[in-house]
């Protein structure tokens, strides 16, 4: 008890300290405070693949808003839009893909695997890129994987053979980040609603 009382003299009156009966996934009585956690696979995809993304846009806000974040946010900003970007080539590979052919791809985080993947669908269905979008985006994307090659660098400062993991950049502008990536996403839910409406046509 004495050691608790030193750190929160130390630390403020605010200072949480771990007690008996802590569970972190215990339900209060208050309905407002719990939040629903999808069951079924499809809907998980579409909001792990939404939630995602709109967390690294509320946090690119936090750092913008109190720049002195900003260097501990970086890494879970670029996980985050990363992830993201993981789950978009996904679902549409995933959920358009067998009605044109191209088979399932859930064992690899690489987006040169991800990316053609995404592209053979497009192809399947015989989308046309007038505005030139796809080469854009497969060039962002690549940026991405040249930055983050197998979604590692920006969750650990090591490998697991304890390799300090080098970073193909020491410094972002999360503004342009994030309005780059509102481009790309935006880019995604378009190509979502084009393929849907191909196959509930």
């Amino acid at each position: 008890m004495a050691k608790r009382l030193r750190f929160e003299e130390l630390f403020g009156t605010g200072f949480r300290w771990p007690h008996d009966g802590d569970d972190p996934f215990d339900l209060p009585d208050e309905d407002q405070q719990q939040v629903a956690v999808a069951a079924d696979d499809f809907s998980r995809f579409f909001l792990m693949r939404d939630g995602y993304r709109k967390s690294a846009d509320a946090l690119v806000q936090q750092a913008i808003e109190d720049f002195r974040e900003a260097d501990y946010l970086v890494f879970p900003i670029v996980f985050l839009y990363r992830h993201a970007l993981e789950l978009n080539l996904k679902y549409i590979i995933n959920h358009y893909g067998h009605h044109v052919g191209v088979d399932p791809i859930w064992n690899t985080h690489e987006f040169e695997r991800l990316w053609p993947k995404f592209l053979e669908v497009l192809d399947g269905f015989g989308t046309q890129d007038p505005d030139q979008a796809n080469r854009i985006v497969g060039g962002i994307i690549a940026e991405f994987g040249n930055l983050d090659p197998r979604s590692f660098s920006f969750r650990y400062p090591r490998d697991n053979q304890g390799n300090p993991v080098p970073l193909a950049k020491d410094r972002l502008d999360l503004i342009r980040l994030k309005d780059v990536m509102d481009g790309v996403f935006g880019y995604f839910s378009g190509a979502d609603g084009y393929l849907s409406d191909l196959v509930n046509a």
